[in-house]
């Protein structure tokens, strides 16, 4: 389900963190200078963000990634975002 490998789980860095990670992320994409250096940058977006849910979850594990994602397509889907 994941596309990354998960980040060395002796990291012991708060949430906050790994957010401010996805911002500096999203400001390296925006800067970016070339095609293929935005194309780096956007996918290196998904692995801050997809470190951040995971490490999210892994936290709280009194709710479940499913639960919510299944909430999120649902929400997303009643609003006519998706074509199926």
């Amino acid at each position: 389900m994941w596309h990354f490998p998960l980040i060395n789980p002796k990291q012991l860095f708060d949430l906050e963190h790994y957010a401010d990670h996805v911002l500096e992320e999203i400001e390296e994409y925006r800067t970016a200078e070339s095609k293929v250096e935005e194309a780096k940058e956007v996918v290196d977006v998904l692995h801050a963000a997809e470190t951040l849910v995971r490490k999210y979850f892994e936290r709280n594990p009194d709710v479940t990634f499913e639960e919510v994602r299944d909430g999120i397509i649902k929400k997303n889907k009643d609003r006519s975002y998706y074509d199926y």
